[in-house]
């Protein structure tokens, strides 16, 4: 018997985890309204070891969200974006997110890679 990774494992985690977010799909579903769901707000960081044996140092940004969430609605795909709002002390203070990528981990979770914006809402 398969394990159900979404609903016994990402959805308690996600219910701990997420902050609010919200979804514009721009690229996706272009002229619907926006989205307002969760997601798992994440930075991770990319250390490339050059020819000279410095270190360059990055991050990538990302947004981890439940399939689930979105019912029958379009999944999100590159190009469309996110507003995460303010959440406590945590991460970004209100930024726009364009997502440069979309990953599924076959489990019930897409990774959205992000690229920074603005401070402002879409139109």
């Amino acid at each position: 018997m398969g394990v159900n990774f979404s609903l016994m494992l990402y959805m308690p985690a996600f219910i701990v985890y997420a902050r609010p977010v919200t979804y514009y799909p721009i690229a996706s579903q272009p002229g619907a309204p926006s989205i307002y769901t969760r997601g798992v707000f994440h930075s991770d960081q990319i250390d490339v070891p050059l020819e000279d044996g410095s270190v360059f140092v990055d991050q990538r940004t990302s947004l981890d969200i439940l399939i689930d969430d979105f019912g029958a609605l379009a999944l999100p795909q590159q190009l469309d974006q996110v507003y995460v709002p303010e959440d406590n002390d945590l991460g970004p203070k209100g930024v726009v997110f364009e997502v440069v990528s979309v990953t599924d981990n076959a489990g019930g979770v897409l990774n959205l890679a992000l690229r920074k914006l603005s401070a402002s809402l879409p139109a």
